[in-house]
This record gives structure tokens, sequence and C-alpha cells, in this order.
């Protein structure tokens, strides 16, 4: 029997458990009451309170089985909340009292952590976790790194969002203290699951480096770099190269010196898995820091030494290692001499006797990136053929893509990636297409899978093959060819040699088809859907070259090319990061080859409801205004081709056109240099004019209108036979309207320019001439008729009617003659 006291104060603990039960803390409730059940686990106000706290729960469904599978920790218990928490939004407060309950639930379990990850979307536990994160953080920490990777990620999504904290302070602090945790947490021997750690460090430093000053040090670095063993899982180092990389480009100088007091000092013990530490962080380094990386590898007496050292030790790791450094350094072309000087015959034995086929695989690979190049030597020397050819090695790349063995399918992609450069090498794997086939379901297979470590490497280097095999050269002005050859002279160079022949524009151009032929839309297609930025640059390069022949383009559409180049663009163009991931040139040649494609498309056949002929024009626009490239006015011509085209397509395609583009194609192209553009900017403008918005800004009678009609008067007046149509065509539609006739008459040489329209040699042109003397002479005021008049119109209808052929000019022209005549 309890005593009086003991009585009272379970009497107290049950009357504030009602209280917060009622308030919605059912969690604190359950507390006071379990407190209570011990002091009088009879008392009947106890007892009633437990009874308030269930009828509380039962107004949530989720917490009440939180409550249970806490109790429990049955599994079914568990899916039922899993279910509740997928199936309906969470009320703030709901999603607060369930993450709580659940942190009375301790250890690893994956359930567990698949449902604290879910909880973890919801604000009121984000809220909750912040809260927690700054009374407790280190107990927080360690409890949700057991618990698993959905609860660390949804820890880190809480660090990352500055809402769920109460001050800016806060945040920093968490941050901080998240960071210092997860450094200690990768000093730990023996740590299961470093990669959680690992992720913690990377995303802070990466979002909020700027909160972490003081607190990295060398051996914080240290403990980055040894994470980027090669024999720790991909998963870790991944997480670890992204850390690097942020280190870098906050202090370049310190982690450079870092870097190298890290791999010295472990090249300097001389014991293997100190070397491989060395060597995996030396590789890795390479991709981030090209210039700090070939000095380190090029230190005096390292690359001599290398291969004694790595043969010394025996060890497989070591020498796996060692060629990943090797392959690495292969970027820069002072390693690469040196590589050959001082490794190719190490490379070779690799190749012929290693019983690994990674290893053999790797060296080959290296040997590719080094070519035929033979060893710099001073004074005469006996050459000597090497044990391993080029073309074998390629042939059994070639040979690994096609087989079915996915072990081999990086290092042999990797390798056709260089030896694609080679113009042979590129005809050879465009002729097989037993290889093509092969190498876009490989492709397609790891768009389309669920993650695989290696996957962005295999889709990087299979589209650097394929981007390889269809590149065209560059297009150069003669200024530039002429700069070329003084360049080599000055340099006391031979003359630029030409190109290889199956560099040619028509080898190129059967590559293409062939390519195009094997199916590759359909696999860029499923490649963008979860591309990284240097992917989809390299699919807007494919599509470029594609896109060059015009005999390509109708296929191209038909498999979804456009619609999947606006997405591309659109991607491009709305990122916010600094700097941009992608290359300065990737959305002009999305837009590029978007425009090509466009020029030789029914756009009625491509856009719909779903996918308006708008979204295709906003990437053609930044096309039309120059840049310093030679090339700019081709781009420009392009697309104002492509828009021309789109202006076909209806009224609402032709107003979004004048509202975005009309200024520059008038005010600017119109009036270019260059006679291709302004015959585009004509045709364009002829198309457009089909528009009422479009006839506003040619006939409103501002100045501005004014001085556009008479450029678009000149047209008709140059030598380019289809700028003179154009123009011609664009006057016959303006004319239509009374107003724009009024505006034409107030040009004082507005009908002569009609007038030379009539002159024309060409038929067609001077049938529009014609239409537009009908029209001026048909206005309601006179004044049309007696200014043709004064222009002596009736002699050049009169010419018209013996020089033309064609029935509906001579009807035209009769009519019009028999007006003018007042008949």
């Amino acid at each position: 029997m309890p005593s009086p006291a003991e009585t009272e104060r379970a009497v107290e603990l049950a009357q504030r458990g009602t209280e917060l039960a009622k308030a919605g803390k059912l969690s604190d409730a359950a507390r006071f009451l379990r407190e209570a059940t011990t002091i009088d686990p009879e008392n009947p106000q106890v007892k009633l309170a437990w009874v308030a706290l269930k009828e509380e729960e039962g107004k949530s469904e989720l917490l009440g089985f939180c409550r249970d599978w806490v109790k429990s920790k049955d599994e079914a218990d568990g899916d039922k909340a899993l279910k509740v928490i997928r199936a309906k939004g969470l009320r703030e407060k709901e999603a607060e009292q369930a993450v709580e309950i659940l942190f009375e639930f301790k250890g690893e379990d994956d359930l567990l952590d698949q449902v604290t990850g879910e909880l973890l979307q919801h604000v009121g536990a984000q809220k909750w976790l912040a809260e927690q994160m700054q009374e407790r953080p280190t107990q927080m920490y360690y409890e949700l790194f057991e618990r698993g990777d959905d609860s660390i990620d949804g820890l880190l999504k809480v660090l990352l969002n500055r809402a769920m904290w109460l001050s800016d302070e806060a945040f920093t602090q968490g941050h901080r203290d998240a960071f210092m945790l997860s450094l200690a947490m990768m000093m730990e021997e023996a740590l299961e699951h470093p990669e959680r750690a690992m992720k913690g460090v990377a995303q802070l430093l990466a979002h909020h480096a700027e909160h972490l000053h003081g607190i990295i040090d060398s051996d914080s670095f240290d403990v980055i770099l040894t994470s980027l063993d090669i024999r720790l899982p991909s998963s870790l180092r991944s997480q670890a190269t992204l850390a690097t990389i942020k280190l870098f480009e906050l202090a370049p100088s310190t982690a450079q010196d870092l870097v190298s007091k890290f791999v010295t000092t472990r090249v300097q013990k001389s014991i293997a898995d100190e070397l491989v530490v060395a060597f995996s962080a030396a590789a890795a380094i390479f991709p981030i820091t090209v210039q700090a990386a070939s000095a380190l590898f090029l230190t005096e007496g390292f690359i001599t030494t290398l291969v004694p050292l790595v043969e010394s030790k025996k060890s497989h790791k070591l020498e796996q290692s060692a060629l990943e450094l090797v392959s690495a350094a292969c970027v820069d072309k002072n390693c690469r001499e040196a590589i050959n000087r001082h490794c190719r015959e190490w490379l070779e034995n690799c190749v012929g006797t290693s019983l690994d086929k990674k290893r053999s695989n790797l060296a080959a690979l290296i040997l590719v990136k080094l070519g035929d190049e033979q060893p710099a030597s001073e004074g005469p020397s006996i050459v000597t053929p090497g044990k391993v050819d080029q073309e074998d090695l390629i042939a059994s790349f070639k040979s690994m893509v096609i087989g079915s063995d996915a072990s081999s399918k990086q290092d042999s992609i990797e390798g056709l990636a260089y030896a694609s450069l080679q113009p042979k090498v590129r005809e050879d794997l465009s002729k097989s297409p037993k290889f093509l086939k092969r190498l876009l379901e490989t492709l397609h297979k790891e768009a389309t899978s669920s993650g695989a470590a290696h996957a962005s490497n295999i889709l990087f280097g299979g589209l650097t093959i394929l981007v390889n095999l269809i590149s065209y050269l560059p297009i150069q002005s003669e200024e530039e060819k002429r700069m070329a050859q003084l360049k080599a002279y000055a340099n006391v160079q031979k003359p630029v040699p030409e190109p290889d022949e199956l560099l040619n524009d028509a080898h190129v151009s059967a590559r293409c088809k062939r390519v195009l032929d094997a199916g590759i839309v359909p696999v860029l297609v499923a490649v963008a859907k979860r591309a990284s930025a240097s992917v989809l640059a390299l699919t807007s390069s494919i599509f470029l070259s594609l896109s060059k022949d015009a005999k390509n383009r109708a296929p191209l559409a038909q498999q979804g090319a456009i619609k999947l180049l606006t997405q591309i663009y659109d991607t491009i163009t709305s990122t916010t990061t600094t700097p941009s991931p992608y290359p300065p040139s990737a959305a002009s040649q999305t837009a590029q080859a978007l425009s090509r494609i466009l020029i030789s498309t029914n756009p009625a056949h491509i856009f719909n409801a779903s996918h308006p002929s708008q979204s295709a024009i906003r990437p053609l626009l930044p096309l039309l205004s120059p840049t310093e490239s030679s090339t700019w006015q081709l781009h420009a011509f392009e697309a104002l081709l492509a828009l021309t085209n789109l202006a076909s397509l209806d009224t609402p395609t032709q107003d979004h056109i004048i509202r975005h583009a009309f200024d520059i194609v008038v005010d600017d192209l119109l009036l270019s240099q260059n006679a291709l553009l302004r015959r585009a900017a004509t045709e364009l403008v002829c198309n457009l004019m089909a528009s009422p918005h479009c006839i506003e800004r040619f006939a409103d009678g501002s100045p501005r209108a004014k001085h556009r009609l008479h450029i678009l008067l000149a047209m008709t007046d140059v030598d380019d036979a289809p700028t003179r149509s154009a123009a011609g065509g664009a006057l016959a539609m303006l004319l239509s309207i009374d107003l724009a006739v009024a505006e034409l008459l107030k040009d004082d040489k507005g009908v002569d320019f009609l007038l030379g329209l009539c002159r024309d040699e060409e038929e067609d042109i001077r049938h529009r001439g014609v239409v537009c003397l009908r029209e001026v002479v048909g206005e309601e005021t006179g004044n049309g008729v007696e200014e043709v008049r004064r222009k002596g119109g009736v002699e050049v209808l009169k010419g018209v009617l013996k020089e033309s052929r064609r029935q509906e000019v001579l009807a035209l022209g009769v009519e019009t003659l028999k007006v003018l005549l007042g008949q």
C-alpha cells in the first residue's frame, strides 16, 4: 500500500498527465502517467488518466501505432505506422509527437530508420529535431547515426533548412556541432557505415562552409583524404571526393600543401598499406586540380622509383592503386611523357601477365591513353617493338563492350573514349552495327537501372565515344585559318597539316547516319531523365552533330528530339549554382541543335496543348544576338529559319515571336550587312505579317513604324531575289489594311518601290508587286489611284501585261489597270 504522500504524488502526476494529454503533448503525458502508475498502480484517478490518454491517442491513429510499436518491437506495428505516414498528410503537431515517441525506440532497425526518414519529411518532426539538436546534439546525432541512412539524410535535411531554426546563431551552431560530431565519428576505430558520417562532412562543406571556420585543420583533412582509399566502399569515397573538392575551392593553397604533406609522408614510410592510401588520394586529386596533382606526381624521384617500389611490395591492392594513379595522371601531357618513359614496360607486362582482369584492363586503358608515342630519349637508340599493340588493345576493348561481362564495361568504354579521338578508330567503331547496338543497350541499361556506383562513368564514357564518332570539324572563317598559319610560322612549326580525310563532312555525315539508325535518340531520352550536367552537355553535342544533315532532322523530331532539347535548355538556363556546372557553350549548342531540327520539321506534327510551340521559341532568341564567335551569323540565320517555320503554325505562335523577337529582327537583322541574314529576317517578317499585331507595328503612324515600313520597302530593291520576294509578300499582306496603305502613301518613295516589284525579272515577284498596287488603288479615298498614276503606274502595268504569261498575274494586272484608267 502506498503512503498518503505517495498517493497524493500519484494523483498530482495523473492530473498533470491529463492536462498534457488534452494539450496534445501525448509523449509527455505518458511519461507522467508511467511514473504515477509506478507509485500507485491501482489508483482510480491514475487509471482514468490513462483512459483519457488513450482517447487522445485514438484521435491520431499514427500515434497509437507508434506507441504500440515502441512497446512491442513488433515489425507489424511498424508497418502500420509507415503505411499511415505514407497514406495521408500529417498535422504538424502529430508529426512532432510521432517522432518524439519513436525516440524511445533505441538501436539499429531498418524499419525504424525508414519510418524516421519518412517522418523527417514533415515540418513538425523537423522543428522538433532542430530543437533537440540545440539541447542535446551529441545524443541525437549518435542515435540517428545508429538508426541508419534515412535517419542521417533526415538530419541533414533539417541542418540545411534555415526555416527550422529559431535564429541564425542556432542554425550556425547546429552546423558546427554536426560537423565536429561527423569528424569525431570518422576517427573511431572499425566504424561501421563511415559513409554516413562522411556524408555529413561533405554536405555541410558543400552548402555552409562559411559556418565551419576554425574547425577544419590538418587532422580533419587527413580524415577526408584517408577516406579516398580504393579499398573503401565507393559510397564513402564519393562523399570524401565531394568534401575534398570543396576544400580545394575554399583554400586551394592550403589544401594543396596538406595533400602534398599527406602523400609524401606516407610514401616515405614505404609501407604497402600507407602507399595504397597515398596513391588513392593522389589519384582522386587529379580531376580536382591537375596542376597541383601533376606537380606532386612529377616530384623528383617519385616516378623513377614508382615501378620498383610497387613490384617490391608484391601487393595486388598496391598495384591496383598505382595503376589508378597512373591512369589519372595521364590527363597531363608532362605526366604522360614521364609515364611513357618509366612505366611503359611495366604496363605492358600487366596487360600480358596479370591474372586479375581489372588490373589488366586498367593497364590496357593507360596504354591507350599513352598512344603509340615512343619514350623520348637522348642520342641514338634502338627502337624495339612494344609487347602490346595499340590496335590489339582497341580491338580488345571493343570486344568487351560487345561481350556480356559487365565487370569490364567501365574500363573498356573509358579506353574507347580515348581511342575514338583517332579518326581511324571512329570509322571502325561506326561501321560495326553490333558494337553500336551493344553500346546503346549498355547506356540505356545504366540510365534506367537504380543507381550503380559506376553508372555515371559509363554514361559519360559512352556518350563521349558517340560525340567523338560524329563530331564535325569546327567551322573556321578565312581569317581564323590565316591566323592559325601565322601562329604556326611564329612558333617555328610546320604549316598546319590538312585534316585527316576521315574527318571530312562526308565521312562524318555517314557516321551520323549509322549512329542514328542504331537507335540513339530513345537512348538519349532515357539518359536525360536522370543525367548529370556533363552528360546533358554531351547529349546536346550529339544532337548538334546529328542535326547538321537535313535528312536526319525529320527522324530526330519524330523520336522526341525537339521536346528533349527544350527540356535540356530549360534545365541548363534555370540552374542557380555558381559557378555553373555546365560548359559555357552548352546552352547555345542545345539551341543550335533545336533550331536546325525546327527548320525541316512541320510544326503542326510536333506541337500540341501539352507541348506548346512557345516552349521552343525561348531557346532560339539568344541566337539572334551578335557574339564574339565567328559563326554567330550562321547560328542567327538558322534560328531565323526555325522561327519562320514556327510562325507558319498559328496566330498565338506568331504573337509570341512578335512580343519577344520583333525588335531585334526588324530593327537590327533586317539591316544586316549579311545577305542571308537579311533574307531570313525578311522571310520571318513575311510570315509574321499574318498577325494583326505585326501589321500594327508597321502601320500605327508612329515615327518608329514609319521607319520600319521604309526598311521593308527598301528590301524590295536589294540584289537578292528571295529577299525581294519575301518583302513583296509581307507588303501584300500589310497593304490589305487601308490604314497601312495610308502610311505607305506618306512615304515619298513608297509607290516607287512597289512599281519596282512590278518590273522585276522574276514572275513571282512581279505578281506580288501587282497585288500590292491593286491594294493601293483600291483604298477608299482615291489618293492611291492618284499617286500610282503620278508615278507612271499605268505604263508599268502595261509592261507587266506584255511580259507575264501567268493567268493570275494577267487577270489582276488588267483589273488594276482598269481602276487606274477609271473604267
